[in-house]
C-alpha cells in the first residue's frame, strides 16, 4: 500500500493549516505539512528511482527558497518556492493518472491513489494560483489592497479554498472580485475536475464490469 500515507498527508495539508488560521489557538507551519506531503509522495513512488530523486531535489529546492524567503521576506524567493511546489503537482499528477490509466484491474490502493490524484489536482491549482498573487496581486484580484506578510499567508488559505471550489464546482462566495483571467482559469480547473471524475468512474465501472465477467457463476 503505497497510497495512504499521501491520502491522510494531504487531507492534513486541507484541513489543518485552514482550522490553525481560523482559530489561532496554535500554529501549523505550512512548511511541516508540506515536507510530509513531500516525503509521502517520495514514499509512494520509492519504486521509480528518476522520479523519487527528481521529487527529492525539487522538495529540497522548495523548502529551501521557503525558509529563505520566509527569514529574508523576499517575495521572489516566495515565488520561486511557490513555482517549484506547482512543478511537484505536475509530476505527482502525471505519475498516479498514467498508473490510473494503464491498470487492468482495481485495487484498494490505486482507488486511494486515485483519491489522491483529485486532491493534488485541487493543490497544483492552488501553488499556481498564489504564484499568480505574489507576482502580481492584481491578477488575481480586482483591489487586492496593500500586500504585507500577515496578508500574503492568509491569501494561500483563500487561494486553497478558491481551487478546491473551483474544482468541486461549489463555487466561490469571496468577498473580493476576481479578474476575467482568474475565472476563466477556474472554468478550465472545473472542468479539468469534471472531466477527471468522468474518465475515473468509467475506469472503475470498467473493472468491476470485467471482474463480474471473468466470474463463474
Amino acid at each position: 500500500m503505497r497510497y495512504p500515507p499521501l491520502l491522510i498527508a494531504l487531507f492534513l495539508a486541507i484541513l489543518l493549516k485552514p482550522i490553525a488560521d481560523h482559530f489561532g489557538s496554535f500554529n501549523v507551519p505550512g512548511g511541516v505539512l508540506l515536507l510530509i506531503v513531500f516525503l509521502t509522495a517520495i514514499y509512494a513512488f520509492r519504486h521509480v528511482p528518476r522520479l523519487a530523486a527528481c521529487l527529492v531535489v525539487l522538495a529540497a529546492i522548495s523548502l529551501m527558497l521557503r525558509f529563505a524567503a520566509h527569514h529574508g521576506w523576499l517575495s521572489g524567493l516566495e515565488i520561486g518556492s511557490q513555482g517549484t511546489n506547482f512543478i511537484v503537482m505536475v509530476l505527482i499528477m502525471i505519475a498516479i493518472l498514467s498508473e490510473v490509466l494503464r491498470a487492468r484491474s482495481a485495487s484498494s490502493d490505486l482507488v486511494m491513489g486515485a483519491v489522491c490524484l483529485y486532491f493534488i489536482i485541487g493543490l497544483a491549482w492552488t501553488f499556481l494560483y498564489y504564484s499568480m498573487y505574489l507576482l502580481s496581486p492584481s491578477s488575481i484580484f480586482v483591489s487586492p489592497g496593500s500586500i504585507t506578510v500577515t496578508a500574503r499567508e492568509s491569501k494561500f488559505t483563500e487561494m486553497l479554498y478558491f481551487s478546491l471550489s473551483a474544482l468541486t464546482t461549489i463555487g466561490s462566495s469571496g468577498e473580493e472580485a476576481l479578474t476575467v483571467m482568474v475565472r476563466r482559469l477556474a472554468v478550465v480547473e472545473s472542468a479539468m475536475g469534471q472531466l477527471y471524475l468522468a474518465v475515473l468512474i468509467s475506469r472503475l465501472v470498467g473493472f468491476s464490469t470485467t471482474s463480474d465477467t471473468k466470474t463463474p457463476s
